[in-house]
């Protein structure tokens, strides 16, 4: 008896041979139930789901964008391509399972806002190369932040309506509660038990389903429903713990890549700039002192070429290694691009920033590199402008970016 109807069925079998009213009045309030819950189960989490994949679809589209115009790796476009057409998937999922005027006007505005933010992603593809893409990409992205508030506005919509669905069955399971105190004596013993039976097997597990869809649709990634047993209730909690998984999987790798250089691990352009933005208001506030180093390797393209890019990847890696031994857990290293990385050093003064350079400096030109003996002097070893505030020419995060790429350019000559 693992079926949820056959063990209703008995009991309503059983009961129905002491009175034919309780039978069915008990048999009309459990329908209801069941049709409120599979009405969640058939409308509700499937859409939730396709929004979540929405959401996910377009943000490594963007990543993808970001990632080729810093890269130039042809590969972000197929990852493009084939997360644009896994959003159109989850939005014609999500168009199907539209129920109201409301929903299917904000499903409209995405997919116009959708076909010009793909555009405008497409144009920034097609140029990347040729211009600067960075006033492009912030149109886009605002073009894709008003996507996210529509998707999360008809999240909301379905929120309301599970929150209806939950009084339903709350209220029916009141119902049920009355009926079996003012039945009459005789048949008292089967209300006792039919309302246990139903509390252990059909109301908990509805209860802790509707709190785990409530969670979710709060923004909860990772919600866990306990083990509810082995039945269709028990199919639907797995289905709903494996989906959950899923979904807070993808988010955190999401959440990885789009802050990381895939070859160093260390932190990408996109975060850096984010961080040295809030580090440098910071240090405005409370007049602090901050610092930033901006590392070229010397001579890094007549290594590639005599020993590969494979060779040269090795490198890179090693000297990522390096930065991350000689500053503090609270400096932050990036991969400015290519061959060059920058440090943001918050709280440190232009004279402690160069000491922290130079130990950079000599270690790197000390390490054993393979294939270091075919560069020049036999070693390799790596350049090093400084950009400091407070200092009368850095009023920005950009002008402390240029200040270092100015001491670059003279460490260079």
């Amino acid at each position: 008896m693992n079926s949820i109807r056959t063990r209703i069925l008995f009991f309503f079998t059983l009961f129905g041979l002491a009175a034919g009213l309780a039978v069915f009045m008990t048999s009309w309030s459990s329908n209801d139930m069941g049709r409120a819950a599979d009405k969640i189960v058939t409308e509700h989490l499937p859409m939730v789901h396709a929004l979540g994949q929405m959401q996910v679809a377009l943000n490594r589209q963007s990543n993808s964008v970001f990632q080729f115009v810093s890269t130039r790796d042809r590969v972000w476009l197929d990852n493009f391509e084939k997360e644009r057409q896994k959003f159109l998937k989850y939005y014609e999922e999500v168009l199907e399972l539209a129920q109201d005027s409301l929903e299917q006007g904000k499903l409209a505005e995405i997919q116009q806002l959708f076909l010009d933010y793909d555009n405008g992603s497409r144009q920034i593809l097609l140029t990347a190369n040729s211009k600067n893409p960075r006033s492009q990409i912030k149109a886009e992205s605002d073009r894709l932040d008003k996507i996210q508030s529509l998707i999360d506005q008809i999240a909301n919509l379905r929120q309301g309506m599970t929150i209806v669905l939950e009084q339903s069955i709350h209220n029916t399971i009141h119902r049920n509660r009355l009926f079996a105190f003012y039945f009459p004596i005789i048949i008292f013993g089967f209300f006792v038990l039919l309302a246990v039976y139903l509390f252990k097997n059909l109301v908990r597990p509805l209860t802790l389903l509707i709190d785990g869809i409530r969670d979710f649709t709060h923004g909860q990634a990772d919600v866990r429903i306990p083990s509810i047993g082995k039945d269709e209730l028990g199919e639907l909690q797995e289905a709903f713990n494996e989906m959950s998984r899923e979904i807070s999987s993808e988010r955190k790798k999401l959440k990885t890549e789009s802050q990381s250089d895939p070859l160093t691990g260390l932190f990408n352009m996109r975060y850096f700039r984010r961080q040295l933005v809030d580090e440098f208001s910071r240090s405005q506030r409370y007049s602090h002192p901050m610092t930033l180093l901006m590392i070229d390797v010397d001579y890094f393209k007549n290594y590639n070429d005599r020993n590969g890019h494979p060779a040269g990847d090795i490198v890179l890696k090693e000297i990522a290694r390096i930065l991350i031994r000689n500053v503090r857990g609270t400096d932050i290293v990036a991969r400015y691009g290519g061959e060059e990385f920058v440090i943001l050093l918050p709280e440190t003064p232009l004279d402690s920033a160069t000491h922290v350079a130079e130990k950079i400096r000599k270690t790197i030109e000390e390490h054993h590199f393979p294939f270091k003996e075919t560069q020049a002097g036999g070693k390799i070893t790596v350049s090093i402008g400084i950009g400091s505030y407070p200092d009368t020419s850095v009023t920005s995060g950009q002008g402390l970016i240029e200040s270092a790429d100015k001491g670059l350019y003279s460490a260079k000559k």
